[in-house]
């Protein structure tokens, strides 16, 4: 009630971050790397990639196909065999495209010059659970002066004591351009 009051306005900070507000501490990652990963092993196992040789088979076949439609046109040959052996060319492209995606499957987690790669994560960079609202609130606090801000906060802290939540709510107001008088009850 003291900040309708006082005429702050709400907003509503985003829960999934990329910045480390206040330096607070542990943050929680949010990934999917590491689901894709396990998922893209998972499969390799099941489903091993295609060597080398499946790969040169599958593209002699597509020269090989290609041949025969070009036969066929300068053939002079009806539209139907043209069509069912465009077809055929059709079917091993497609082939070879899948068996060339396969064997770029990879396991583990995808890295980059030795480090993670982020680009290939959800948001195509590291993201977290915010820790706190301030630096949202604060360019607000900037434009409209008084605002604030009221949700669930994160900590990766590995404690294990009454003092140390990993998820609580925090209420973070700030004032810009203010005469704290004004706000003495």
């Amino acid at each position: 009630m003291f900040f309708q009051k006082h005429r702050f306005l709400y907003i509503h900070t985003p829960i999934v971050t990329t910045s480390d507000c206040e330096g607070a501490g542990e943050m929680f990652q949010v990934t999917t790397l590491i689901s894709d990963a396990e998922k893209v092993e998972k499969e390799l196992i099941k489903n091993p990639p295609p060597s080398e040789a499946d790969i040169e088979a599958a593209k002699a076949l597509v020269k090989e196909k290609g041949e025969a439609v070009t036969q066929i046109k300068s053939a002079k040959s009806g539209k139907a065999e043209i069509s069912a052996s465009v077809a055929e060319l059709n079917k091993a492209k497609e082939n070879l495209s899948r068996l060339e995606e396969r064997s770029k499957l990879k396991p583990g987690i995808p890295q980059q010059n030795g480090k993670i790669d982020y680009s290939q994560d959800i948001f195509a960079c590291q993201a977290f659970l915010t820790v706190s609202g301030q630096l949202q609130v604060e360019t607000y606090a900037g434009a409209v002066s008084s605002v604030y801000t009221f949700g669930p906060t994160f900590r990766a802290e590995h404690s294990h004591t009454s003092r140390h939540l990993a998820e609580f709510w925090m209420v973070e107001p700030e004032i810009a351009f203010a005469d704290l008088k004004v706000f003495c009850i």
